[in-house]
């Protein structure tokens, strides 16, 4: 995921910037290089330095930035373009731009919008202009979200060098804040900036646990996810099986079936579900695909939003207050089938984004798509003849509702991105509910 986030001096953008990073891990690539004797930027760079969260590192780096980038690994903060430019101004973009495509991992980007500043009286200075305008102008070509803040204020600029087709920028302004998305963090990840995690076994689990969950702490996934995702799935399931086995004598079944949904709501940190609820806005209305992506990317939700969110809910508790007793194995199949279906979509289908979260686990390996599927629908299956043979035909219809989600996705913005994959599970786990609610309610 590259942003960039442009603003005039004394702006907000840089605070912009650091809140759009969260609190980290992460590195802070600075550029400022304080002179002697510059007390006034001597103290601005001391204010940035203390604002900066404790997680993230610091590396400052006044001139070779591209090859500092290319290096780093994990989610970056660059600030700023114009403080690389003044200390050189031949600066290497084009080694910035490859920097920034080829990197795995997240980029921030701060810059001064030349348009908004003095006007130089001199040949240094218009060469700096040129050049920072040149930068910014390159640097927005490649990013996937662009940011412009005016006193404050932060605007959503369209992406690409021309408007949409139904001549509609992006839906107004979005606050300076992270967004708390689905599996992907709209256009910034829910959870965007997470340190490389390891490819080892452990490592795998502990990924997985991460990206599907609220648990496993920050970890950015690899290719050694993906075989772990039914048995997250499965675990999850067991774990809100239980729960509903302990608490449905006791609360009735409607109350019981309203603590499953928050728990798994709570369980999942709402990932999958935001993904759904961004993948409502971005996929149902009739817009242009990167319209739809834009959408997407915003923190903010929309009626078709509320809507199939409400609806979901309600959905999920209905049908499950309305099977006779609680089915631990039952949640644990369709849980399983679930997060097979998202390894699947991710492994076989195409990432609809340039850059983003999904990007840095879809890194070529070994691993065939095939092996996961087989082991996840075995596991699936088994749990669902070991609640009733009749669970079956739950676990196919959760598997063809994920395969809709997806076919929708590849339809309206060309492949899947992480919010797609969690709508694709919330959806299926959904339908496989109304099934089992058809086929085993007695």
């Amino acid at each position: 995921m590259i942003t960039l986030v442009l603003g005039g001096v004394r702006s907000g953008k840089s605070e912009v910037a650091e809140r759009l990073a969260g609190p980290g891990p992460g590195t802070y690539l600075a550029t400022g290089l304080v002179s002697p004797g510059d007390d006034d930027f001597a103290g601005r760079v001391a204010r940035h330095r203390a604002r900066r969260p404790a997680a993230w590192a610091t590396v400052e780096e006044p001139r070779a930035v591209p090859g500092v980038l290319s290096r780093l690994h994990g989610p970056v903060l660059l600030d700023a373009l114009g403080t690389w430019i003044a200390n050189d101004l031949r600066p290497d973009i084009d080694g910035l731009v490859e920097a920034l495509v080829t990197r795995r991992g997240d980029t921030i980007i701060v810059s001064e919008e030349v348009g908004l500043g003095v006007h130089p009286v001199s040949e240094v200075g218009r060469a700096f202009a040129d050049r920072l305008g040149e930068a910014n102008r390159r640097v927005a070509e490649v990013a996937d979200r662009c940011l412009l803040v005016v006193a404050g204020r932060v605007m959503e600029l369209p992406t690409g060098g021309l408007p949409d087709a139904d001549g509609l920028t992006a839906r107004g302004s979005v606050p300076p804040a992270p967004d708390n998305g689905g599996v992907e963090a709209s256009s910034l990840d829910p959870r965007p900036f997470a340190v490389p995690a390891e490819t080892s076994v452990s490592g795998g689990l502990r990924q997985a646990l991460s990206f599907l969950t609220a648990l496993g702490g920050a970890a950015a996934p690899s290719p050694a996810a993906f075989p772990f995702f039914p048995l997250v799935g499965a675990l999850l399931g067991l774990v809100l099986g239980a729960l509903w086995w302990t608490t449905e004598d006791a609360l009735g079944p409607l109350a019981a079936a309203g603590l499953v949904v928050a728990a798994d709501l709570a369980l999942t940190g709402m990932l999958h579900f935001d993904g759904l609820l961004d993948s409502a806005d971005g996929l149902l209305p009739h817009l242009s695909r990167q319209r739809r992506l834009a959408v997407m990317a915003e923190p903010h939700v929309g009626a078709f939003a509320v809507a199939t969110g409400a609806t979901t809910l309600l959905i999920r508790a209905a049908a499950l207050a309305a099977l006779a007793s609680a089915r631990p194995l039952l949640l644990a199949a369709l849980w399983t089938l679930s997060r097979t279906a998202m390894a699947v979509t991710a492994l076989t289908g195409r990432y609809a984004r340039s850059h983003g979260l999904a990007s840095s686990f879809l890194a070529p390996s070994g691993l065939s798509w095939v092996v996961t599927a087989s082991a996840g629908i075995a596991l699936a299956a088994l749990l669902a003849l070991l609640d009733d043979p009749a669970s079956v035909g739950a676990l196919i219809a959760a598997g063809l509702a994920a395969a809709g989600v997806a076919l929708l996705a590849q339809r309206r913005i060309g492949g899947f991105t992480g919010d797609t994959l969690g709508a694709g599970g919330v959806v299926a786990e959904t339908v496989g509910l109304l099934t089992a609610v058809a086929v085993l309610r007695p």
